[in-house]
């Protein structure tokens, strides 16, 4: 425990401290301002750590490309995958010792990825069955390091973020970190300027092997990926992250409009930066979702900004709208689209193979580029079966439906608004991962691991925190820390001095 801080109790078997700085406060405006209840001076030990541990994360995966990689590890060597390895170790660490009690800290979101456990370890135990061969098992093997990953960043998330400082820190790296990679599509959009090759030599020892480039052309655009491998992640990472960059923009007060709304604005650009289909139903499903939930207030002014930020988008990529209507009404004209469909005969003969356990997560590897199915659904349902196919299924489903329950269950308007933009982003991946194979793309598997935290994190704060819990610093002035001294202290009966002239 640092010096400036003292224990004051224990909360859901953790140390709870005080800050001498909070403890000064208390004492010097207790007495003139009244009881009131303590919201924002707690904060349980270990939750800053992990709060620090999951934005190194965070920043990892938006800042340095996932196509750098150390040879030797493979696929899964990129430094988020690393980072990710060991909040899965630490949250190990601190349940053996002792430090973390995670049998009695249940929530669906832990459940569903219990689920998508048991069945990807029951495929991988059927692998052999089916005679993989040596690229068959690395890839068996690069499906079970990314499960690993993606588990550590979703258990540390959910159950070691009990603070709502600390939740906040981690949310405000999340969007910021979707604004960076914002930054790098629009020098790539419209300056042509790549900044990734600078960004690889900041990681030595690590190697480049990407199989798609950063430019890409749709018609007469330029299609662009900012810091992730594809513009369709780019795309649809930018549809999840947008409603909770707005939620920050709306109750962030204490920063300055810019500070709020900026990322607002590069995040919504990669959408049409990205110029994919996928974006954009992403984005309507997250954003249909954040708003229908909102207060009416907030609901009226999000549909009168809606139009201006529609026409700011078609004013600012002219042939964007011509091009977008182009691919979604081109049909059988579209040769994407038609690989997709001629796919679907040769799912179902492969699934008609290995119907319920499949042939082992990540063994489905085609050669030719018109087997790529781009859709995570379908190869999940050869490599794991109907099993794992149902596995999954849940697996995108249950945070949305656990955020909205959390929704449901407070009243703390802050925590409200915050659930239903992770909701929104919950089902933009979850209709996102049937446009490509989502599990394919690091950024995506990332940034969906922490919104399923957090989703987590969202339902046992619900449990944990007091009713109106505020997620956001509330002004001292207005927040005493402790109740006032009550009137019948020694001070109030001490006797007054006599005056001469009273005597």
């Amino acid at each position: 425990m640092g010096r400036n801080e003292h224990m004051v109790r224990r909360f859901n078997g953790s140390t709870i401290t005080m800050t001498d700085d909070a403890r000064r406060v208390n004492r010097g405006r207790a007495s003139r301002e009244g009881p009131a209840e303590t919201l924002r001076v707690v904060r349980p030990q270990g939750s800053r750590q992990a709060a620090f541990m999951l934005q190194v994360f965070i920043l990892s995966a938006f800042i340095f490309p996932s196509d750098a990689v150390i040879r030797i590890v493979g696929a899964q060597g990129y430094l988020a995958s690393l980072v990710s390895l060991v909040l899965f170790l630490a949250w190990a660490v601190t349940a053996l010792l002792g430090l973390h009690d995670p049998v009695h800290t249940r929530y669906p979101v832990r459940g569903a990825l219990a689920l998508l456990w048991i069945c990807a370890l029951l495929s991988y135990a059927a692998m052999p069955l089916f005679t993989p061969n040596e690229t068959q098992r690395l890839g068996a093997d690069r499906w079970m390091l990314l499960l690993v990953g993606m588990s550590g960043v979703i258990l540390v998330t959910a159950e070691h973020l009990r603070s709502p400082a600390d939740l906040l820190r981690v949310i405000r790296t999340l969007v910021w970190g979707g604004a960076f990679s914002g930054v790098v599509a629009t020098l790539q959009f419209w300056f042509l300027w790549d900044l990734k090759p600078l960004l690889r030599l900041a990681l030595p020892g690590f190697e480049s092997g990407s199989a798609y480039g950063s430019f890409q052309g749709r018609d007469a655009l330029v299609r662009v990926s900012g810091t992730t491998i594809h513009p369709i992640e780019l795309g649809v990472v930018a549809g999840m992250l947008l409603p909770v960059a707005i939620w920050l923009g709306i109750h962030d007060r204490e920063r300055s409009p810019v500070r709020r709304w900026l990322p607002v604005g590069l995040i919504g650009m990669c959408i049409p930066m990205s110029v994919s289909r996928s974006a954009i139903l992403a984005v309507c499903v997250a954003m249909a979702t954040f708003t229908i939930c909102l207060p009416a207030k907030q609901r009226v002014w999000l549909f009168a900004f809606a139009p201006a930020a529609v026409v700011a988008i078609f004013a600012t990529t002219p042939g964007y709208l011509r091009t977008i209507i182009g691919s979604i009404t081109a049909g059988a004209e579209d040769a994407s689209i038609t690989n997709r469909l001629d796919n679907y005969p040769r799912v179902v003969a492969l699934v008609q193979q290995a119907p319920w356990l499949g042939r082992g997560g990540g063994t489905f590897l085609p050669e030719d580029a018109t087997r790529i199915l781009d859709n995570q659904y379908l190869k999940s349902a050869i490599e794991m079966g109907v099993l794992g196919l149902a596995a999954l299924v849940l697996y995108f489903l249950v945070p949305a439906i656990t955020a909205l329950h959390a929704r449901a269950r407070t009243t703390s308007p802050e925590l409200r608004s915050l659930c239903s933009a992770l909701a929104g982003a919950g089902l933009a991946a979850t209709v996102g991962a049937y446009t490509f194979d989502a599990f394919s793309f690091a950024q995506f598997a990332s940034v969906h691991a922490v919104v399923l935290g957090l989703c987590g994190a969202c339902w046992l704060a619900v449990q944990r925190w007091p009713a109106q819990t505020r997620i956001f610093p509330v002004p001292l002035t207005t927040a005493p820390l402790r109740p006032a001294e009550p009137a019948s202290s020694p001070a109030a009966h001490r006797r007054r001095p006599v005056s001469p002239s009273e005597n």
